[in-house]
């Protein structure tokens, strides 16, 4: 016959090496994702603006929650991640850079055939440079001028929406 306090000893040890190798996995990819994101602008959000490929003018001002997302057309995390960022235009500023995504019909072209409506920045290697936006997709949350929040590669809507209502929550 087994001992019942052996047994719960055993559970519990069980649950405690689980809870424990968790932890350890939840930080080895908060290191990496800290080492992906060490050439990324932080700090003041340096300058963003310009015509857009709409043929409208944009730029960050200094008060205010933005949503600043570079990406291709080209590239398979950006079309996963796009479509959450074009929900989330509906609900915030969001200013958006295309890095090495045609000429500007042609990104027109693939902004209609998505049915994507948040405004369109063409890059330049000088903007890219001052964000560190060298992987894509690349987005940072940016409250009264300061960088809040950053991320890189695919992103959920969700994790998104709760940056940005977290950074007007304590920000604005």
């Amino acid at each position: 016959m087994s001992n019942p306090y052996t047994r719960q000893e055993n559970i519990g040890a069980f649950w405690r090496k689980h809870l424990r190798d968790a932890i350890i996995i939840i930080i080895g990819i908060y290191l990496v994702f800290m080492f992906l994101q060490r050439d990324m602008a932080s700090g003041e959000a340096p300058p963003l603006g310009g015509e857009t490929i709409q043929r409208n003018y944009v730029h960050l001002a200094e008060e205010g929650t933005y949503l600043v997302y570079f990406w291709g057309s080209w590239c398979p995390s950006c079309k996963v991640t796009t479509a959450a960022i074009n929900d989330l235009s509906r609900q915030y500023n969001v200013i958006s850079v295309a890095i090495e995504s045609g000429t500007r019909a042609e990104q027109m072209q693939y902004m209609r055939k998505h049915h994507y409506a948040f405004p369109v920045l063409e890059a330049t290697p000088e903007i890219t440079a001052q964000w560190g936006a060298d992987r894509l997709p690349a987005i940072f949350i940016i409250s009264n001028g300061k960088i809040r929040f950053k991320t890189m590669g695919v992103t959920s809507s969700w994790g998104l929406s709760f940056r940005l209502w977290l950074t007007q929550l304590l920000y604005s």
